[in-house]
């Protein structure tokens, strides 16, 4: 029930309104996702000392105050632009993001009239220091109880609409790493472009973010991407899933 509510006060207060094609709790629960996904990579984080927040305060209105000491450091990024390795920033809900890999992915999949360009894939370690931070976590990935500190990618690329019609996108179907993990949008995974609508001859970019299990131990060097069916504007599939998936290096 504590969920359900932080969803509820999210929702109203964080909503990003993504357009749909598919229902409308599935649009609604995108839209949630998205919102917590980009605030998670807010880079609006204020240096002062860390107060914890009660157990029932609203993520809403929750900002985390990185500690001076923390933001004094020659690695510390306040915008959040990570280019170098253990450079590291905060989301507003209090998780330490630090830069573990970067790579600009030249990789492109085209299906049809429509193509997928991957512009940027980060690796990053990511330590909760509050509880809020865990359970915006836990809602963007649907993991009932994600670790204190997790490894996640963020992927953004950019779709292209060749179609001489509007399309509406239904996201990504799947995600599948070579160390045997998938993902999808119901367990370990966020993808900002389901229910995005793209005009024609237009493009549009978007970010996903997955969590990688076992990371440390194991990593992934690549990902496998599954891209969903393309819709017109009145829900009409336009097309399939691509019958080829978008291979992404990490390394």
């Amino acid at each position: 029930m504590k969920k359900q509510r932080f969803i509820l006060i999210l929702s109203a207060v964080l909503a990003v309104g993504l357009a749909g094609c598919s229902s409308q709790n599935h649009k609604n629960q995108s839209n949630q996702k998205a919102a917590l996904s980009a605030n998670m990579q807010n880079s609006s984080s204020t240096a002062s000392s860390t107060k914890k927040a009660h157990a029932t305060k609203s993520l809403s209105d929750y900002q985390y105050k990185v500690p001076k000491k923390v933001a004094d450091s020659k690695n510390y990024v306040k915008d959040g632009n990570l280019t170098s390795p253990s450079q590291f920033s905060y989301d507003r809900f209090g998780t330490e993001q630090t830069l573990t890999k970067i790579a600009t992915n030249a990789a492109v999949l085209s299906a049809g009239n429509v193509s997928y360009k991957v512009n940027k894939v980060r690796v990053l370690k990511n330590t909760a220091k509050t509880s809020e931070a865990k359970t915006a976590a836990e809602q963007v990935l649907n993991i009932s109880n994600i670790p204190d500190t997790y490894f996640t990618f963020v992927l953004n690329y950019t779709v292209t609409n060749k179609h001489n019609t509007t399309i509406a996108l239904n996201g990504v179907q799947s995600v599948k790493t070579d160390a045997g993990q998938t993902m999808t949008t119901a367990d370990q995974l966020s993808d900002s472009s389901a229910g995005n609508k793209i005009p024609a001859n237009e493009s549009a970019t978007f970010v996903m973010n997955g969590y990688l299990y076992d990371y440390q131990s194991k990593p992934a060097k690549k990902l496998f991407i599954n891209f969903g069916s393309l819709f017109d504007t009145h829900g009409k599939k336009i097309s399939d899933s691509p019958n080829r998936k978008l291979i992404v290096k990490l390394d």
